[in-house]
């Protein structure tokens, strides 16, 4: 994926900071801080399912669902946080719990 420019980079600030559903779908939001509207972010060092602003240090989830394949976003509604294992549900149900503990 090619870098954002600042033009889009607002576009896309501007939609999902007013509505959150759907910005796992956006690839280029793995790039956008919905806290500062830097397109500076990044993989978080020491941990690959988090990705982190270099301006504001707000950090989120956004990683691959192990079961389905689809984007899991921390910061969409639609990827609640698991109160068993902790990571983000995706949308097909799985997270990082085993079958039998869902």
């Amino acid at each position: 994926m090619e870098p954002l420019d600042r033009e889009t980079a607002k576009k896309l600030y501007e939609h999902y900071r007013k509505n959150r559903d759907g910005i796992r779908n956006e690839p280029e939001m793995a790039s956008v801080c919905l806290i500062c509207a830097s397109f500076h972010v990044v993989p978080k060092d020491g941990d690959t399912n988090m990705r982190i602003c270099r301006n504001c240090n707000f950090a989120f989830y956004r990683y691959e669902c192990s079961g389905c394949g689809a984007t899991i976003d921390g910061r969409d509604p639609q990827n609640p946080v698991c109160a068993v294992c902790g990571l983000r549900i995706c949308t097909c149900g799985a997270c990082g719990c085993p079958e039998e503990a869902r």
